[in-house]
């Protein structure tokens, strides 16, 4: 009995202290917090440090393996210069043609850069996303993936970059599956605008892009939050793949630093998301620009549950008064 008892207490105490090193772990157990003058800090510093080596490819000679990658995948659309007073965004999503001013301002609003740490808070790279509701981005599951923590910047943000935190990504990121993450973050200006969500476009549909393909924001004097950059083209062909994903290939120039960005219609609604480049390596003029579907991004928001805005792809020209 007595021997019982002895080994009773020895295990009582032996439990009370785990239970004492769990607790105390926890307290005291390193957290990945975003403190704004430490995330600051390293997003000036990854992205001077981006800066400068694209400035040195395009400094090396003609040729060079630097340059010549350089060629094949980061060419992308020329940034508009702004004029005048911005114009207001729609506060609703529009079925109607937008004037050029008011498509320009409701993706200013609306766009996003992600910014991607590792566990150490180190900058690892940035993609582009866009709100689908006041807290809510889409982006880019391969845009985070390597990622361990998450920022958005953009001018109707403000300066300083907000945390986010990824709430849904697809299984994978293979280039013809479903490759959309999603990003939420706690408190948003008011300023910003959300996206709704159409269907396929249609085959030589007018469509624009928008994001922060990195060889054009690299000369911009803003390195945290610099201006949004738009391009317009057409659609170009529809693929249906095996597994029933979509494709949609068009003309809108995107460029590293563009995946997880919209393409829009005129009227301002997401027929896709912006994902990849097809290239050859030895032609630097044959590029193929996708985006997914927006049928296949409303199915990925479906089976999350997440509330958004659906629209037609239809976009058509505004009544005469």
């Amino acid at each position: 009995m007595k021997f019982q008892s002895r080994w009773f207490w020895v295990a009582f105490a032996v439990l009370v202290a785990l239970n004492a090193f769990v607790y105390f772990w926890w307290a005291n157990r390193p957290l990945v917090i975003l403190k704004t003058t430490e995330l600051n800090r390293d997003i000036v510093t990854g992205l001077q440090s981006e800066a400068n080596r694209l400035q040195q490819i395009l400094d090396a000679a003609c040729g060079t393996p630097g340059l010549e990658s350089y060629k094949r995948g980061e060419i992308g659309p020329v940034q508009p210069v702004a004029t005048g007073s911005p114009a207001t965004p729609p506060p609703e999503p529009s079925a109607s043609l937008l004037a050029q001013d008011k498509l320009v301002a409701l993706l200013d609003a609306a766009t996003v850069r992600v910014l991607v740490f590792s566990a150490s808070n180190k900058y690892q790279g940035h993609g582009t996303g866009f709100f689908i509701d006041q807290n809510t981005i889409v982006t880019n599951r391969h845009v985070i993936e390597s990622g361990r923590s998450f920022a958005i910047t953009s001018r109707a943000l403000g300066k300083e970059p907000i945390p986010v935190r990824l709430i849904a990504a697809t299984r994978d990121s293979e280039y013809t599956n479903p490759d959309f993450a999603i990003l939420r973050a706690d408190k948003v200006p008011a300023g910003i605008a959300k996206l709704a969500i159409a269907t396929e476009p249609q085959v030589l549909q007018t469509v624009v892009a928008a994001g922060y393909p990195s060889s054009d924001i690299r000369v911009d004097a803003d390195v945290v939050t610099p201006n949004t950059v738009f391009s317009q083209g057409e659609v170009s062909v529809l693929q249906r793949q095996r597994n029933n994903m979509v494709l949609v290939l068009h003309t809108a120039k995107i460029a590293t630093g563009s995946s997880g960005g919209p393409l829009v219609n005129r009227c301002g609604n997401v027929v896709g998301v912006n994902t990849f480049i097809g290239a050859q390596e030895d032609k630097f003029s044959d590029r193929s620009l996708y985006a997914l579907s927006a049928a296949a991004l409303r199915t990925f928001l479906d089976q999350n549950g997440q509330s958004y805005t659906k629209m037609s792809s239809e976009c058509v020209s505004a009544p005469k008064n």
